[in-house]
């Protein structure tokens, strides 16, 4: 055990010892005297320095013991593991026990018990008739969306292979259960993450970012939520649901709402950005959206609401005298250059007045379609820029697009792809398929043009820097649906659904509180989401009791990523072996898996 250096009265002097620290038989600490160097007076007379130069020789002594009690430990690990890999083989009589247990997931439970989210989760059930673990079932979906995002079923079985002891939740049924009770606390569980992690990032919402998507079924059953819809993935014949999601200028979300698969995403934008500037008191708040979304009823709806906007505008069927105006190669007002001079992207502002329609709807149809009454007018800012790539980039896509659509004129059973379908013309009765050549000219003159719609007096390289964080959005989508797999779904009931939809908004948002961390104390170039989530799946030690006295846990991973990603959270990094102590200390574990199954 580790020496110390202690100064201790007796009587009337003091005296200078040298302790050591052991437990007793019952595991109670104890120390005894290893050295004892006299009085203190009388020491300090010979030398001043004496105590501090008696410091520092136990504590190099300390550091060559751990060092020595270290190599020792990989030293019988070694020999150890190559035990088990010959009893693997049949090559010894004494098989051993070993298995292997991911670490990743420590730190994914230091994050939540930093957000407080456990103890959320224990309040929560307080007087309730809940008879399972609500926080350590709730954190065992999180944990393996993380580590190996799948079904309920796998999600339970795989508990088994985690560093975390999840021996309460012992019953299947309880992962299913908890999917009703989160659909009940949707509102406290979100309030929480947002309370917990704007104090620790000094979240000021001043710019919401919204967009919509679609998760499908591999099904055909419709419900409240499931329904057959526009899909954004493609996804034909299966039902859906759709989910608007608001995130915050650090690409943290704040909030969603899961709506019906038949929903029109139009719909979706206003009663959520609402609700978070009610419930989040803002007085100012920019929605930040992509032109799917941009019609004049939301546009109205956000001014009357309180909000400002920066929107990207369709503009190719504007008004005959805006497309003048855009196209207009003189009134340029603004330019961003290269170091040569060459201009890299110009900008103009042209001053549009917004009308708001009364909407009709078709006795037949049931759509709905502007009338001719206005209700409303509105003064806009259409933020214009062209930039050459944009435009050497469209021109690219055309062209991939005309070279599928000459394919397809010759081979009419492709003209039910998408894509290039709108550059070719099918005559009614009689007649072939051709290329719409006056409608790709028609294409060709808005080659790198993009435009902003906003009601902010701002200056155009503002407003385009704001519009520019939107794609952080997207990736939160990405992550949710390639990394997260919150599709394809694996529960029916409309409360499942809507419970495990919550469950993925938790882990999102764990996972995009994390990267935003990370990235702050290590680098935006160091960290990504891939080498993140790469680093947390990866972490893994072999616990081996061959020796029932001395169990080990041999660490599997390289160090690098993954122990800085924990120094930022607050663990400590593993050595290449720990004890059961030290690695439980390290990981800041309440119990340590001592379990094995063997080989």
């Amino acid at each position: 055990m580790p020496l110390h250096v202690s100064v201790v009265k007796v009587k009337n002097h003091q005296y200078i010892r040298v302790y050591s620290s052991y437990r007793n038989e019952k595991g109670q600490p104890r120390s005894r005297i290893i050295e004892n160097h006299g009085r203190l007076d009388a020491a300090l007379e010979k030398d001043p320095q004496y105590v501090e130069n008696l410091k520092k020789r136990i504590a190099q002594e300390n550091a060559l013991e751990a060092q020595n009690k270290s190599l020792e430990l990989e030293n019988q690990a070694k020999r150890r593991m190559d035990k088990l890999a010959d009893s693997a083989k049949g090559l010894n009589e004494k098989p051993g026990n070993f298995k292997s247990l991911n670490v990743g997931s420590a730190l994914i439970r230091k994050v939540l018990l930093d957000l407080k989210m456990p103890e959320m989760f224990r309040h929560l059930q307080k007087g309730r008739k809940i008879q399972y673990p609500y926080d350590q079932t709730a954190y065992l979906l999180t944990e393996q969306r993380f580590l190996n995002p799948s079904s309920k079923l796998k999600s339970f079985n795989n508990r088994a292979h985690s560093i975390i002891d999840h021996g309460q939740v012992d019953h299947l049924e309880d992962l299913y259960k908890v999917l009703d009770v989160l659909q009940e606390d949707k509102k406290t569980i979100v309030r929480h993450l947002n309370k917990e992690i704007q104090k620790r990032t000094k979240r000021t919402v001043t710019a919401a970012f919204y967009d919509v998507t679609t998760y499908s079924f591999e099904s055909r059953s419709v419900s409240e939520y499931k329904d057959f819809g526009l899909s954004k993935d493609h996804k034909v014949n299966e039902v859906q649901v759709v989910l608007g999601l608001v995130m915050d200028e650090n690409g943290i979300p704040i909030d969603y709402e899961l709506f019906a698969g038949n929903i029109s995403e139009f719909g979706t934008m206003v009663p959520l950005i609402k609700k978070i500037k009610n419930t989040y008191h803002l007085k100012q708040l920019i929605v930040v959206a992509d032109r799917g979304l941009n019609c004049a009823e939301n546009l109205f709806a956000l001014k009357e609401i309180g909000c400002d906007f920066v929107i990207a505008q369709k503009f190719k069927n504007s008004a005959a005298e805006i497309k003048t105006q855009i196209l207009d190669p003189d009134n340029w007002e603004e330019f961003i250059c290269k170091d040569d001079g060459e201009v890299k992207c110009q900008y103009k502002t042209l001053n549009v007045i917004q009308e708001l329609h009364e909407r009709k709807e078709s006795p037949t149809t049931h759509r709905r379609y502007p009338g001719p009454k206005v209700l409303g007018t509105m003064e806009l800012n259409w933020i214009v820029s062209y930039s050459p790539a944009r435009a050497a980039k469209d021109k690219a896509d055309r062209d991939r697009a005309i070279e599928k659509a000459k394919k397809a004129v010759d081979d009419p059973n492709r003209l039910r792809s998408c894509g290039y379908k709108s550059l070719i013309t099918i005559p009614k009765g009689t007649g072939s398929p051709r290329i719409n050549w006056d409608k790709i000219k028609e294409q060709a003159k808005w080659d790198g043009y993009y435009v902003i719609c906003t009601n902010l007096e701002i200056s155009p390289h503002e407003a385009t820097s704001i519009y520019r964080k939107l794609w952080q959005i997207e990736d939160c989508f990405r992550v949710s649906k390639t990394h997260l797999k919150t599709r394809p779904c694996f529960v029916w009931t409309d409360p499942h659904i809507y419970g495990h939809f919550l469950s993925c908004f938790i882990s999102l948002v764990i996972e995009k509180y994390m990267l935003f961390m990370l990235k702050r104390e290590l680098g935006k170039e160091e960290i990504t989401h891939d080498k993140m989530l790469e680093s947390i799946k990866t972490a893994r030690v072999v616990y081996d009791d061959i020796n029932p006295q001395v169990p080990l846990y041999l660490r599997l991973y390289e160090a690098g990523l993954f122990d800085r990603m924990s120094t930022v959270f607050g663990l400590d990094a593993l050595n290449r072996v720990e004890t059961p102590s030290s690695l439980r200390r390290k990981l800041h574990l309440p119990i340590a898996k001592t379990l094995a199954t063997q080989t």
